[in-house]
């Protein structure tokens, strides 16, 4: 498979999620997905992409204001 694309089994790995937890991630649209076939896969891009937005959300939720 492509080295860009990743799947389910990868994507749970690289975020430390279970099977579910990335099932609902996909479906709530947190995730862009996409099929080859029947198998479900990820662009390595997307899951940066959605990396990025998270922890950047973070850093500003924690900023205080003095």
């Amino acid at each position: 498979m492509n080295e860009n694309l990743i799947t389910i089994p990868q994507l749970c790995k690289e975020l430390g999620i279970g099977k579910s937890t990335a099932y609902k991630m996909l479906k709530s649209g947190q995730i862009a997905y996409g099929h080859i076939g029947r198998k479900i896969v990820i662009h390595r891009s997307e899951l940066e992409r959605y990396i990025l937005q998270t922890t950047h959300k973070k850093e500003n939720t924690s900023t205080s204001i003095s």
